[in-house]
């Protein structure tokens, strides 16, 4: 009875201490969900190997999540202590981590440091800083970009026709079917034309929040004006670009109603569903102004590429994290090239990395993937990251606020009410002040 009694005492002393040494806390990774079992094996390859060169085995179990990365950042400020140790975010939701002291720890490793400087393109290195208390750190590391494409079906339309809205307008025409089918009438699904640059100098008026400054906004130019007009035609043509329906562009697309979309590297696998061997991707198309579309300084004639935002999704480090002293190797070996690259192959995640085009050999494929891939970065020439992140304000004012709305009326001419340039323009200057303050001049 003793023995017994001794026994049940040690294990009861015991318990403690193995609960001490223990790591049952897991070092937790959200990524997106077709990325959590990539991520995975490849989390068991960097432990394998820090085992493997270290004289003590990797402290913690590795938990790789899959969390939605719209909307990770504010999962994680729902409860900053239940959150990851580190997580993917947009890039645009830098602000509302970093507001009032930051909720996430900034990047200090220089061998980290130095490789985001060395892989990344000069857009992405802009957005990833932030200000804190007056000191400007890095706090993201890029290892996805996104940005807008064109699928379309090759059916109807032609290689040649897809370089151009004016070919694939004329395609629905001639077949009696619609142009385009939209995601969405938001500022960022219906960002083509306002974010469309002369296609010969690149160039473009528009303005929004110019190195974080938020009364840098700007979108009366007169080119704004003349694609704005460009756009009133397309969109009120009975062939033209169609505004999202309750059947959705999926079924749009599958039954034939219209014939192109403009969609991300998110939309593949439901443009592969809707259109099947048929399935076309290039880059967004230009599209010229006419007579009735020139204003101001813009001639007749002009030719403009459509724009999209070029945006990166990156990995962030909860500021506090107990596991602190590991997170940034880890960054180091995720966000490498060769995992970019193996992640493009697994995932069909379009890589950050700034040669990614000309040194990833996967690009060369004759797939879908591929082609979806060259027409992403390709379109990184046309396009700017959404400038969001400089302040949690901006996001709500350029997307919530009813400016895109407000530019929707306009393309479809509501009512009647933007048929002269006058009235364009007026409608536009309040989108701008919607962008500066959140709110109409005349409230």
């Amino acid at each position: 009875m003793k023995k017994v009694f001794l026994a049940l005492l040690l294990c009861l002393f015991a318990i403690p201490i193995l609960a001490g040494c223990s790591n049952n806390k897991a070092l937790t990774i959200w990524v997106g969900s077709e990325s959590v079992e990539f991520y995975t094996d490849k989390m068991d390859e960097y432990v394998e190997t820090y085992n493997s060169t270290h004289e003590e085995a990797f402290p913690y179990e590795v938990e790789v999540k899959g969390v939605d990365t719209g909307t990770a950042a504010s999962t994680y400020l729902d409860d900053v202590d239940a959150g990851a140790d580190i997580f993917t975010v947009a890039h645009d939701n830098l602000g509302k981590l970093i507001s009032g002291s930051s909720s996430i720890a900034p990047i200090t490793d220089a061998e980290l440091l130095a490789q985001i400087q060395n892989d990344n393109p000069d857009i992405f290195l802009d957005v990833i800083t932030g200000t804190v208390d007056g000191v400007t750190y890095t706090f993201g590391v890029p290892y996805i970009a996104q940005s807008l494409v064109l699928y379309y079906n090759t059916k109807y339309i032609s290689a040649e026709q897809a370089q151009t809205w004016e070919g694939i307008w004329q395609a629905a025409k001639d077949n009696n079917k619609q142009a385009l089918s939209l995601a969405g009438t938001d500022g960022y699904n219906n960002s083509f034309l306002l974010l469309a640059r002369n296609a010969t100098t690149n160039a473009t008026t528009l303005r929004l929040y110019v190195d974080g400054v938020q009364s840098d906004c700007y979108a009366t130019g007169d080119d704004t004006i003349s694609v704005l007009k460009w756009g009133q035609r397309f969109f009120t043509d009975a062939n033209g670009a169609k505004s999202p329906s309750s059947s959705g562009w999926e079924v749009e697309l599958k039954d034939e109603i219209s014939i192109s979309f403009i969609g991300g590297a998110w939309h593949l696998e439901a443009a592969k569903a809707s259109l099947g061997d048929n399935l076309g991707v290039t880059v967004l198309p230009t599209f010229t102004i006419t007579a009735a579309d020139a204003y101001g300084t813009v001639e007749a004639g002009t030719v403009f590429q459509s724009g999209t935002f070029a945006d990166t999704k990156m990995f962030v480090m909860k500021k506090g994290s107990d596991k602190a002293e590991y997170l940034q190797d880890i960054l180091l070996f995720l966000s490498s090239k060769e995992v970019q690259e193996e992640s493009f192959a697994t995932c069909a995640n379009l890589p950050a990395y700034k040669n990614a085009l000309e040194e990833f050999t996967e690009f060369s494929a004759d797939t879908v993937e591929a082609k979806l891939a060259s027409a992403e970065l390709a379109m990184f020439d046309y396009g700017i990251p959404q400038p969001f992140g400089y302040s949690s304000k901006y996001n709500t004012y350029y997307y919530s606020k009813g400016a895109p709305d407000l530019i929707l009326e306009i393309l479809e001419n509501d009512g009647g009410n933007f048929s002269t340039d006058a009235e364009i323009v007026a409608q536009m200057q309040v989108v701008e002040s919607l962008w500066k303050t959140g709110a109409r001049p005349d409230a």
